[in-house]
């Protein structure tokens, strides 16, 4: 059988005879940051217990690792940091097999384990795995009776569970191995390998002999009840005996017309399944099985009994009760697709397509109820805590815990939890990180060491050593190769690294990796089939659809109608509206696009010089216009260009492509240095920014209100950069003689930047006091904005400083240095955060979050990062939180309102949007028009507030009041397949991109498949690259010879192939006819 591990390593692959069992790998594969799930076929977990009728093939199914987090994970040196340890997200396996006796079940989850329970339990409870030579003993199927449960593990051996024992016993010593076990009353009965067959009573005592089937036939699976004894050989066919029956000669066989795949004991009979989905009763008194006819004539892909009654599930996933001389009735409520299932207790129990584990009553008249989940992992209980070794109190809330840290000198340290969970003891170590002294406070001339961990890549980039404050590492080129994997770039934990960042502290970067695609093109499984149809088949898009890479960096648009983002890959990205072609991407629509689109790289024909490893480092989005800056230290901007605010000499039209902005005149600028090279970036409303390498700030565009600060007002463009004057020294006599820019935000009339000298200086429009030096007087210079007044806020630090700035369209932010946010401007909706509404000239405090609406608040709470937009404005707490204030009419503050709020308010947790308690954990934050972004802490995009256009990126236009996830990484999504030019049915999702369908009639021969995609949203040509054989009905679509090889694909159903029903041969006879004229 060919296992395929999808992690871009070697498949197994091994033969296993026609109408035979396969294994799996004793051993589950490995995988770094996932939990291997099982093996799946159609997405669905494979069951064992099918015969193995034609070629196949399976594929690791694999799920994020859980585990423990810490929130913060860092924390200054002083210590006090309030930390939120929270478990991981409750287990949920994927289970492949299902047995019902009386009102107990037992399942077995794809990776192996064994769970019981009882039709009124909540949760079932595993079963403890012995311990095997090299690992835990891993299943392939377990029953259940009345004195006990047994199960057969991956390695063939059989093991036993007395009532209420945890303990097993090996039910053989010796070394026989199994293929096949099943309960037949108070006996247990399995096949060996060699085909022949054994029963032990309920004490594990041996009834006698082995025995073995007639005429050479070899035992596959056994079923049983007090009377009779029933096997299904390699064959598919059926033989019958007396549960005293002693040899070969009492053994009798079962005339039957199609090959049997299942077999199934009720009390007084069997349920048997055929080849062609056709379902048959055999009752205990009779030599021949009657027909089973569904209501619908549908035919049914998975069988299970218990007692006097069956559980039928078709091949449409629907699941139907059977009883003896009764009608099928249907048993679900049609919400979920099933793939086997079983009745136990007046309950059903059924397995998903996802490999979830359900429940549901039947009432009186057998109507079903509403399914629930059932959860298999109690919650945990944490009992100790400590950070190298110093113990930690903790306080339980919301199924987490908190506790302070304390204080430690700066570097790694770990948090060591104890605590049971299941039962279980466990501990578990968590990198905590005490935090070097901010950037601000350090010496001057220290410097911080950036690190790269390759992860087994090459070339290891060297250290970089990194100048304090506003220094910045530089990304690494080539970007390291590791063999079968794809480079996702470089990430701090799960975020990615923002290399236009200031480097604040010492540093190590991880690559992080993709295994390379195995499956580079698309595929379909299986790829023939019959004439009549109503066959499923997955078809599979090409694996490079999925990768590891995520948003190191977003930027809300200041009218609100796109988004720009850098991804870890090095390119841009865009969403929203595209009438100028401001997304970049060679297209202008005013349709929109709601999921991200690629921003196309600097044409290479007319910038010949442009680097073989061109990345973008930062992408700041305007108010029709964008900019990002290149790793080649060039600014490159697209959109519209009425002003000249892409800065490459020209005004007018708009540009759907990146343009190089020009390097500012050295005839202008005699002193500019020769190796020059742009540092940050900022797009304003009809103007642009950014920071040189020199220390100063460059602008070019609308210069109306005097924003571009070089000492001029205009209506008229400047479509080149020209320099913002330095502070006037006889105005501020302390000006440092190497004064310099460090950080620059444009808003919509006016500029702000950060000066070396820790001070905010503004220019241009000035109605709302947004300059901050205490007038409304508009400036075509710099002026310094306000410390914040001393007599209001007692205890500002006496060496205070500002850390960071953001320009909105008439209010302006800052962080301070004693940890809090600063705001001044036009305070309309209190979007200044002080409580009013009342305009401010001077910097006024923002609110910390009120410890009343927010008792888990740290008492050391600081702002982190603030970012001004429109009328609202959003910031990162040392939380983790993101917390919002302002404007909320389009839901742009996230706290699942409308209402405006004058104070910062917690975004919520897009998981749980209505707990108050919980919040968007973010890294960064950006506020647009009625728009705001996120990159979370768990690397993920977010967006929320007006999405007109599709400017959240979510593949929709709904305005959204909590956080969405932005859809990346350009998701392919299959919309419809057809064969030849008739289309598919069923279309249902799995993973990895792929699709099951079920296929329709067709005269025999080869068709070509035609798929319909899209990629990020957009639709692309339809991939017609795959074939399908329609094989002429009565033939099976099997490889012949001794011995089946499952070639390489995405596997089967649950029940080899299932072929149409009665009717549907009926209707079709026609074209069965036409076809062999």
């Amino acid at each position: 059988m060919v296992f395929d591990p999808a992690d871009g390593s070697k498949a197994e692959r091994v033969t296993v005879p026609d109408g035979a069992l396969a294994s799996p790998p004793a051993d589950n594969p490995k995988r770094d940051g996932y939990r291997f799930d099982g093996w799946s076929e159609h997405d669905a977990m494979m069951d064992f217990r099918t015969p193995i009728t034609r070629d196949t093939a399976l594929k690791a199914k694999w799920a994020p690792a859980a585990d423990w987090a810490l929130s913060p994970d860092h924390g200054p040196a002083s210590g006090g940091t309030s930390i939120t340890i929270t478990p991981p997200n409750a287990d949920s396996p994927s289970f492949s097999a299902l047995e019902a006796h009386d009102d107990k079940l037992i399942g077995v989850t794809g990776d192996g384990r064994l769970f019981t329970w009882t039709s009124k339990a909540e949760m079932p409870v595993q079963v403890p795995s012995p311990q095997g030579e090299r690992s835990d003993v891993r299943f392939m199927t377990g029953i259940v009776g009345h004195d006990g449960f047994a199960a057969l593990s991956r390695d063939h051996r059989i093991y036993t569970w007395s009532k209420g024992g945890d303990t097993p016993a090996l039910l053989d010593a010796d070394s026989t191995t199994y293929t096949s076990i099943a309960m037949a009353a108070d006996h247990l009965v399995a096949v060996n390998q060699d085909g022949r067959i054994r029963t032990w009573t309920s004490k594990g005592e041996l009834t006698g002999k082995a025995i073995s089937l007639p005429k050479q036939a070899t035992a596959i699976t056994v079923a049983g009840n007090a009377d009779r004894l029933l096997a299904m050989d390699s064959k598919g066919k059926i033989w019958a005996w007396k549960p005293d029956a002693v040899d070969t000669a009492q053994i009798q066989d079962v005339k039957i017309a199609h090959r049997i795949v299942q077999i199934s004991a009720t009390d007084h009979g069997f349920v048997l399944l055929d080849s062609a989905g056709q379902t048959s009763y055999l009752d205990n008194r009779q030599t021949q099985p009657e027909l089973l006819i569904m209501p619908d004539h549908s035919a049914v892909a998975a069988i299970s009994s218990n007692a006097t009654q069956a559980s039928l599930v078709d091949s449409n996933g629907l699941v139907w009760a059977w009883k003896p001389g009764e009608a099928p009735k249907r048993a679900d409520d049609g919400s979920q697709q099933y793939v086997r299932a079983a009745a136990a207790g007046g309950r059903i129990a059924a397995i998903s397509r996802q490999g979830s584990m359900l429940t549901w009553s039947l009432d009186g008249q057998g109507q079903p109820g509403k399914p629930v989940r059932l959860d298999t992992t109690a919650a945990p209980i944490l009992a100790s805590a400590s950070l190298d070794g110093q113990p930690l109190s903790l306080t339980a809330k919301n199924s987490a815990w908190r506790a302070e840290a304390p204080a430690r000198k700066p570097g790694q340290a770990a948090i060591l939890i104890k605590g049971r969970q299941d039962g279980q003891p466990f501990a578990r170590s968590l990198a905590y990180t005490v935090d070097q002294p901010p950037a601000w406070a350090a010496e001057p001339g220290s410097t911080f060491t950036v690190r790269f961990d390759t992860g087994g890549g090459n070339p290891k980039p060297a250290d970089q050593t990194v100048p304090a404050p506003y220094g910045r590492a530089k990304r690494p080129s080539p970007d390291p190769a590791r063999e079968g994997y794809l480079f996702d770039g470089w990430f701090t934990g799960q975020v990615a690294y923002d290399f236009s960042k200031p480097v604040t502290k010492d540093l190590t970067l991880t690559a992080k990796w993709t295994p390379e695609s195995r499956n580079s093109g698309w595929s379909i499984s299986p790829d023939k089939g019959s004439q009549l149809g109503r066959e499923p088949a997955t078809i599979t898009p090409p694996d490079s659809a999925s990768r590891g890479i995520r948003f190191s960096q977003v930027s809300a648009s200041t009218n609100g109608s796109f988004s720009l983002a850098v991804g870890s890959d090095g390119n841009a990205y865009a969403w929203g509206a595209n009438g100028y072609g401001q997304l970049g991407n060679g297209m202008s629509s005013y349709s929109g696009q709601s999921t991200p689109v690629m921003v196309r790289k600097p044409d290479r024909k007319t910038y010949p010089d442009l680097p073989a490893d061109f990345t973008y480092l930062q992408a700041s989005a305007g108010y029709v216009h964008s900019l990002a800056l290149g790793s080649d230290g060039n600014v490159y901007a697209w959109g519209y260009n009425d002003y000249g605010q892409l800065g490459n000499g020209t005004t007018g039209s708009y540009q759907t492509t990146p343009v190089m902005v020009r390097t500012p005149d050295r005839k202008t600028y005699p002193d500019l240095p020769a190796d020059f090279t742009y540092l940050q970036v900022s797009a304003g409303y009809q103007h642009s920014l950014a920071v040189g390498s020199d220390g100063n700030v460059y602008a070019w565009g609308n210069n109306s209100s005097g924003q571009l600060g070089n000492g001029t007002t205009s209506y008229s463009s400047q479509n080149t950069p020209v320099r913002v004057k330095t502070p006037d020294r006889k105005t501020y006599p302390d000006l440092p003689a190497d004064f310099t820019y460090l950080q620059v935000s444009s808003g919509d009339y006016h500029s702000l930047a950060l000066g070396s000298d820790g001070n905010v200086y503004a220019w241009g429009s000035n109605g709302y006091g947004q300059l901050g030096d205490g007038t409304t007087s508009s400036q075509n210079t710099p002026v310094r904005v306000k410390t914040p007044d001393r007599k209001t806020y007692p205890d500002l630090p006496a060496d205070f400083t500002y850390l960071q700035v953001s320009a909105g369209y008439q209010h302006s932010l800052a962080l301070g240095s004693d940890g809090n946010a600063w705001a001044w401007g036009n305070n309309g909706d209190g979007r200044l955060g002080d409580g009013t509404s009342s305009s401010r000239y001077t910097p006024v405090r923002v609110k910390t979050p009120d410890r009343k609406t927010y008792p888990d608040l740290p008492a050391d709470f600081t702002y982190l990062q603030v970012s001004a937009g429109s009328d609202h404005s959003l910031a990162v707490g040392s939380d983790g939180n993101a917390w919002a204030w302002g404007c909320n009419g389009s839901g742009n503050l996230g706290n699942n309102t409308t209402g405006s709020s004058y104070v910062p308010v917690r975004v919520r947790d897009p998981a749980s949007p209505k707990d108050t308690s919980k919040g968007l954990q973010a890294a960064q934050v950006s506020a647009g028009s009625h728009l705001s972004l996120a990159v979370g802490s768990d690397g993920n995009a977010w967006a929320w507030g007006n999405n007109g256009y599709g400017r959240l990126g979510d593949g929709s236009t709904d305005s959204k009041s909590v956080p969405v996830p932005v859809s990346f990484n350009l998701a392919l999504v299959i919309t419809g397949v057809r064969f030849d030019q008739a289309p598919a049915s069923g279309l249902t999702r799995g993973d990895a991109g792929s699709v099951s369908v079920t296929t329709p009639a067709h005269q025999p021969g080869t068709v070509t498949v035609s798929v319909d995609y899209t990629l990020g949203g957009a639709p692309q040509t339809p991939d017609t690259s795959l074939r399908y054989t329609y094989l002429p009905a009565g033939v099976l679509p099997k490889a012949g010879g001794e011995g089946i090889l499952l070639a390489l694909a995405t596997g089967m159903t649950g029940m080899g192939g299932v072929l149409a029903s009665r009717r549907h041969r009926k209707e079709t006879r026609q074209l069965v006819h036409a076809s062999h004229e």
